[in-house]
């Protein structure tokens, strides 16, 4: 072998070492990027579940002192949040009266559909939603109870 076809084959091996180097440490950055774009999604993941538990704390000390909200409503709220964590608390006997108020209600307009309603036919569903509460209203009270103590963790 002569020297030039050594020198041609030992450059050719530096250019093809080079080009590696290159799309490895290409990799290793998209690498790294992709890192942080995970960590970033995980640590936005765990906020808003920090948020929908503290919105369920909110909700359930709020709604024995705040004459605005009642039973009916939190039960909405709190079971659409526990959905939201993939909680289901539906079989645990303290918090049931949650579900089944929720489920009780279900039937009733929300939003605009409330405000479009007949005053006739808020009244009636006002009646329910209370007779609803009044035959849940202890249960309600344990699951306020437990919910306010219950790690989410």
């Amino acid at each position: 072998m002569s020297i030039s076809a050594f020198l041609i084959a030992l450059a050719v091996c530096f250019a093809v070492m080079g080009i590696s180097i290159y799309f490895i440490a290409k990799q290793l950055k998209q690498n790294r990027a992709r890192d942080e774009r995970i960590k970033a999604g995980e640590l936005r993941l765990q906020e808003e579940r920090a948020k929908r538990i503290e919105s369920i704390q909110v909700i359930m000390q709020a709604v024995e002192a705040d004459e605005k909200l009642t039973w009916s409503e939190a039960a909405i709220r709190v079971k659409n949040l526990l959905d939201q964590l993939s909680v289901d608390l539906s079989e645990h006997e303290h918090v049931q009266a949650i579900y089944a108020m929720e489920e009780g209600t279900q039937h009733i307009p929300t939003h605009e559909q409330w405000n479009e309603l007949p005053l006739k036919a808020r009244r009636k569903y006002r009646d329910e939603m209370e007779a609803l509460e009044a035959k849940h209203i202890d249960q309600l009270r344990q699951a306020k109870a437990y919910l306010l103590a219950y790690k989410f963790d």
